[in-house]
């Protein structure tokens, strides 16, 4: 899902004026938070509530982490490349290590029923 939501969803363009724009940040966010909150109950076998919960957390993690990791993909985005890459590594393995901290941390009995291990 992060995959999607941050990549597929977002082009190229969108994702250097997030490191720029706090506008295009928030709305970044927004998508990102309204696309878990639709697919979290069904692919994370979670209630409704608990996947708005999960979204709604993610979501405001995912706003401090590009906010701040931003600020170094653009400071490297044409200067060093290899910078540049880790910057983006970096906010990735982070993005993902909340999401599979938040999940097992809120939902521990979830995910033995989830469509992922199915």
């Amino acid at each position: 899902m992060h995959i999607v939501a941050d990549f597929l969803l977002q082009g190229s363009s969108f994702s250097k004026l997030k490191q720029s724009k706090i506008t295009y940040l928030l709305l970044h966010v927004g998508i990102y938070t309204a696309f878990f909150i639709v697919l979290s109950p069904v692919l994370l076998a979670l209630t409704f509530v608990q996947g708005l919960i999960f979204s709604l957390i993610n979501g405001a993690a995912h706003l401090i982490v590009d906010f701040i990791t931003g600020k170094f993909k653009k400071m490297y985005w044409e200067v060093n490349e290899n910078k540049y890459i880790a910057a983006i590594s970096l906010d990735h393995i982070v993005h993902i290590t909340i999401l599979i901290i938040t999940y097992l941390y809120l939902f521990p009995t979830a995910y033995s029923s989830s469509i992922i291990l199915d």
